[in-house]
């Protein structure tokens, strides 16, 4: 019996197989990252606003006391300077909005590229499946060749000798 042909590129498959592997680990990562950064934008943002609630409500609060007449001079720069707090913490926090959203660009590129690295993984993969499937079928297609050929050999050879045996009986 003839020995089984093997598929001469099963180490490159193998290759691809794992290249396919390590590029969705990477997407699914990306995908995490960027959820993460998007969530610490987020919490930024409120944080902005919370801030700039607390600035309009100190500032609503001294007008109603100014008008009301009972604020002292201590009382009312102690609220301006509170004021100019909350002033530079919206500056210092929009800030960090603005770097935040630097690193959320940056994982959303990140992002794009892992896509753009699976899809290509991916492809490759089925590119190298195909050909082994093409070459399978080649294969039994030669082996059903030769078998039909040698078959038809037989049937002439049992042809000629039933013939034979025909023409010598009679």
């Amino acid at each position: 019996m003839p020995k089984k042909e093997k598929y001469r590129l099963e180490p490159l498959l193998k290759v691809k197989e794992r290249a396919r592997r390590t590029a969705e680990i990477a997407l699914a990562k990306a995908i995490k990252l960027l959820k993460q950064e998007q969530e610490k934008l987020e919490l930024l943002k409120g944080k902005k606003t919370e801030i700039e609630e607390k600035k309009e409500n100190t500032k609503r609060d001294l007008r109603s006391k100014v008008s009301e007449g009972g604020l002292k001079i201590r009382q009312s720069e102690f609220h301006f300077n509170f004021i100019r707090k909350l002033d530079e913490d919206i500056e210092s926090v929009s800030r960090e909005i603005k770097d935040q959203e630097d690193v959320v660009a940056e994982a959303d590129k990140k992002l794009k590229r892992a896509k753009r690295d699976y899809i290509d993984a991916a492809t490759e993969l089925d590119v190298m499946k195909k050909h082994k499937e093409l070459w399978t079928k080649k294969l039994t297609k030669k082996l059903s060749d030769k078998e039909n050929k040698e078959m038809g050999e037989l049937g002439n050879v049992l042809f000629q000798i039933t013939k034979g045996r025909e023409g010598a009986a009679g």
